[in-house]
C-alpha cells in the first residue's frame, strides 16, 4: 500500500452502515424462519462489532460521550458482548462519571459475584476517591472466594499498611509468604509494619530478608535510616559501606554516612566526608551549607562564615545571608548581620524569621523606633505583610506606651488577614490590656468560630469568667477543654484551679494550683491564687508564704503593693 495514501477507516463507515441497515431490514421479511434464525445472529454480530469498532476509535481519539453511545449500541445489538461490557466502566471513569461506573461495577458484581477484574476495578475507584474501607471490602471479598490470588493478598496488605490496619496487614502478607516464600514487596511491608509497632527485631530480619531477595540502592537507603532511627549508628554504616565502595559519588549514602558519623561524635571523619560529598556532588552549594553548618554545630564560627561567604559569592543563598546574620550577632556586629538580612528576599522561607532577627537587633541595640518603622515599611508592601508583622510591630508599639496606635495597627491587619488566629488572639489580649474585657471575649469567640480547639482562646474566655464570677460552670468547661488539648501548660492549669476556687472547691483548686507551680514555679499570679485559696481553708501561714513569694516575683509596683496588703490583712484578727 503506498504510504502516502493511507487506508481511511472512515470510507468503509457509510459502506458498512447500509450493508448493515440492508440487514436489519431483511429481518422483517417473511422469509423461512429457519433461515431468519441463522442469519439473525450474523446480523447482530456485524452490528455488535460495526458499534464496537466506532466506539474504539471514538475513545482512542478522547471523544468519549461519542464512544459511550457507541458501545451503549453495541450492546443493544448484542447484549451477550462481554467485552463491550467491561468497556463501559473504563470508558465511564475517563468520562469522569464516576457515580455511573461505580453503579455499572456494582450491577455487574451483583450479577457475576465473582467476577475478579470488576472487583478490582471498583476497588482502584474507592482508593481514588480516598475510600480504603470499601476497597478493602471488595478485595477481601475476592480472598473469600479466591484464597490463593497472591496479586490482591499483596494489594490488601499494602492497603491495610497505607490504613494503619497493622494486625489485618500482616495477616494477609503472611498469607501470600505461605504461597511465595520469594514475595519481595511482602517482606518490605512487613519490615515496615514492624518498624511502625516498634518491633526493631522483626524488622530488621524482613529487611534483611527483601534485600536478599532484591538489592537496591534505595532499599539499602531505607536500612540505613531504619538503624539511624534505632541508633544502630554501626549497622547503618556497615549497610551504607558497600554502596560507596561502589560508587563513591552516591550523594544520598555519603549524607547518610555523615548523618551516622556524627550521632557518634565523630565529627572529624564527618567533616573529611563533607568535604568528599562536596566535591562530587551535582550541588556543592547544598553540600556547603550542611558543612557551614557542622562548622557552626562544632563551635567554630569561623570556619563556618568563610564557608557561607563562599555560597554567597556565586550567588543569593536566603539560608546563607540568615546563617551569617547569626554568627555576627554572636560576635556582636549587628551592622553587618543587618546589612545579610536585608539581602534575604521576600519570597523566600526564611525572610519572615529574618525580619523578626532584624527587630530583635534594633530592639538589642535600643533603636525600638526603627524596628517599628521596619515592619510599617514592610506592612505598606503586598509582598512583604505578614500577619505576624502586625502582630510583632503591635507588641513594639506596646512597649513604647503606644496602645491606641497597637490596637488600631492589630485592627488594619485583621482587615487584611480577617482568619488569622494569631493575629486575632493578639488582638483580643490588647483589648484587654486597655480595659476592654468584653470586647476581648468577642474577639476569642470568633476565634472559636474558625477553631473551636483553640486552647488559649477557651482558656482566656474561661479564665475571664471566672475571674469576674460568671458563668462558673461554662468557665470550668471551657478551662477543661483547653487542658485536654494543652495538659503540660502551666497557665491552663492556674485557670483550672482559680475556676475551681470561685466554685467553692477549695481543695482541688489547691491541688491543681500547686500543679502549675510546679510547671511555672516563678509566675506570681499562681503563688497569689495559691495564697488566696490557702486563706479560705484558713491557713494564713501557707498564705503568707505563697503571698511574700509572689511579692518577690511580681516587677509592677502596684501589684508589689497590692501583696502587701495582703500580708498586713493576714495579722488584722
Amino acid at each position: 500500500m503506498n504510504s502516502r495514501h493511507p487506508f481511511n477507516y472512515f470510507l468503509l463507515l457509510p459502506s458498512l452502515f447500509f450493508l448493515i441497515l440492508g440487514s436489519c431490514t431483511a429481518i422483517t421479511s417473511k422469509s423461512d424462519k429457519k433461515a431468519e434464525s441463522i442469519n439473525l445472529e450474523k446480523r447482530d454480530l456485524s452490528c455488535s462489532y460495526f458499534y464496537f469498532l466506532w466506539g474504539t476509535h471514538a475513545e482512542y481519539n478522547n471523544r468519549f460521550p461519542e464512544a459511550l453511545e457507541a458501545y451503549e449500541k453495541a450492546l443493544v445489538c448484542d447484549p451477550s458482548a462481554d467485552y463491550i461490557k467491561r468497556k463501559l466502566p473504563v470508558l465511564l471513569i475517563k468520562k469522569g462519571d464516576i457515580e455511573q461506573a461505580v453503579s455499572i461495577l456494582t450491577q455487574d458484581i451483583e450479577q457475576e459475584p465473582t467476577d475478579t477484574a470488576q472487583r478490582t476495578l471498583l476497588a482502584r475507584i474507592y482508593i481514588q476517591q480516598k475510600q480504603e474501607p470499601l476497597a478493602i471490602e471488595q478485595f477481601e471479598a475476592i480472598i473469600a472466594y479466591a484464597p490463593d490470588n497472591e496479586q490482591i493478598l499483596l494489594r490488601l496488605g499494602i492497603l491495610l499498611t497505607q490504613t494503619g490496619e497493622f494486625d489485618r496487614a500482616q495477616h494477609y502478607l503472611n498469607e501470600l509468604l505461605k504461597l511465595k516464600p520469594e514475595a519481595y514487596f511482602a517482606r518490605l511491608y512487613l519490615a515496615r509494619i514492624g518498624q511502625s509497632l516498634g518491633d526493631v527485631n522483626g524488622a530488621e530480619k524482613e529487611y534483611y530478608q527483601a534485600l536478599e531477595l532484591n538489592w537496591s540502592a534505595d532499599l539499602s537507603y531505607e536500612i540505613a535510616e531504619f538503624h539511624l532511627r534505632n541508633k544502630q549508628y554501626q549497622q547503618s554504616l556497615a549497610i551504607l559501606k558497600p554502596i560507596l565502595a561502589k560508587d563513591e559519588d552516591d550523594e544520598r549514602a555519603r549524607l547518610l554516612t555523615i548523618q551516622a558519623l556524627l550521632a557518634t561524635d565523630r565529627e572529624e571523619e564527618a567533616l573529611i566526608e563533607l568535604n568528599i560529598a562536596r566535591d562530587s556532588s551535582d550541588a556543592p552549594e547544598r553540600i556547603s551549607m550542611v558543612l557551614s553548618r557542622l562548622y557552626l554545630r562544632n563551635g567554630n564560627n569561623q570556619k563556618a562564615e568563610e564557608t557561607l561567604l563562599s555560597i554567597i559569592t556565586e550567588g543569593d543563598n536566603p539560608e546563607a545571608y540568615y546563617l551569617l546574620a547569626i554568627i555576627y550577632v554572636e560576635s556582636e556586629q549587628y551592622q553587618q548581620a543587618l546589612e545579610m538580612l536585608e539581602s534575604i528576599s521576600p519570597d523566600s522561607e526564611e525572610f519572615e524569621d529574618g525580619a523578626l532577627l532584624q527587630a530583635r537587633i534594633l530592639r538589642q541595640t535600643d533603636r525600638l523606633s526603627e524596628a517599628i518603622v521596619l515592619f510599617e515599611k514592610y506592612l505598606a508592601d503586598d509582598r512583604t505583610k505578614r500577619p505576624l508583622f502586625y502582630v510583632m510591630a503591635a507588641s513594639l508599639l506596646q512597649e513604647k506606651a503606644r496602645s491606641i496606635q497597637a490596637l488600631e495597627l492589630l485592627n488594619r491587619g485583621i482587615q487584611d488577614f480577617p482568619d488569622d488566629e494569631s493575629l486575632l488572639f493578639e488582638y483580643g489580649l490588647q483589648l484587654e490590656r486597655s480595659g476592654r474585657l468584653e470586647e476581648a471575649i468577642t474577639v476569642m469567640e470568633r476565634i472559636l468560630l474558625i477553631n473551636p480547639d483553640h486552647a488559649e482562646a477557651l482558656n482566656f474566655i474561661g479564665y475571664s469568667w471566672a475571674d469576674t464570677n460568671r458563668n462558673l460552670e461554662k468557665a470550668l468547661d471551657y478551662i477543661n477543654r483547653a487542658m485536654q488539648l494543652k495538659p503540660d501548660n502551666g497557665y491552663i492549669q492556674d485557670s483550672l484551679g482559680w475556676a475551681y476556687f470561685r466554685l467553692g472547691q477549695l481543695e482541688r483548686a489547691r491541688e491543681e494550683l500547686l500543679g502549675a507551680l510546679v510547671l511555672l514555679p516563678n509566675d506570681p499570679h499562681i503563688h497569689e491564687h495559691l495564697g488566696d485559696v490557702y486563706q479560705a481553708l484558713g491557713l494564713a501561714e501557707k498564705a503568707r508564704t505563697a503571698y511574700e513569694d509572689a511579692y518577690e516575683k511580681f516587677e509592677d509596683r502596684e501589684k508589689k503593693e497590692f501583696m502587701l496588703q495582703k500580708i498586713e490583712a493576714l495579722d488584722v484578727p
